[in-house]
């Protein structure tokens, strides 16, 4: 029904925000991989739009991309996830970082999402693997101003740290915490100490 709103972002959460559109404030469920990316309470935004539609209730989600759109899409496809569930997905993991584990097989990952446990990890894999498998990966896309921040030794290791399993989160945050003021310039010294302290 709608395919993007443009409006003001009257107010930002984690989990949802509303955008004004000329004295009207609509309600988006939101993802943590669409929050990261906003800009400030005030600023101006568009927001790709779904409608979903059930007998007792109209809910929009907002995305901050067509990617992530896709994939939110691809994952309601799946039997046992709904909105709730998807959206929580792509709070756990990066668009980028859930199509990696889907087209690796990477169940392990997969895993380490609240509500996805091993059956619908399976599942994820063997229903969207070949889907998956005809998207690319688009280095850096939608980066935040946080992970852009980081140098090429650190960007190196945080994609080292999520080829062992971690989400982007957990490894940028392990990144700051192991690095004492850029003082490590080594990829190898630096993944040791991401991982004492992750």
């Amino acid at each position: 029904m709608f395919e993007y709103i443009n409006g003001i972002i009257d107010t930002k959460k984690p989990t949802e925000i509303v955008v004004d559109v000329n004295g009207v404030g609509y309600l988006f469920k939101i993802s943590l991989s669409t929050y990261k990316h906003l800009p400030q309470a005030g600023r101006k935004v568009k927001i790709k739009s779904y409608l979903h539609v059930r007998e007792d209730i109209l809910q929009l989600f907002g995305f901050i991309d067509e990617k992530e759109r896709d994939v939110f899409l691809s994952l309601l496809s799946i039997s046992g996830i709904g909105p709730k569930l998807a959206q929580t997905i792509l709070s756990g993991l990066t668009p980028d970082e859930l199509i990696n584990a889907i087209q690796t097989g990477n169940e392990k990952t997969l895993n380490t999402i609240s509500g996805v446990g091993k059956k619908t990890a399976q599942r994820l894999v063997v229903e969207l693997q070949d889907k998956f498998g005809k998207i690319d990966i688009v280095a850096g896309a939608g980066k935040s101003s946080a992970q852009s921040s980081f140098n090429g030794v650190e960007q190196e290791t945080i994609m080292a740290l999520i080829s062992l399993g971690y989400t982007r989160v957990s490894a940028s945050k392990a990144i700051e915490k192991a690095q004492n003021g850029g003082k490590i310039k080594v990829v190898e010294d630096l993944l040791k100490h991401a991982l004492q302290v992750i």
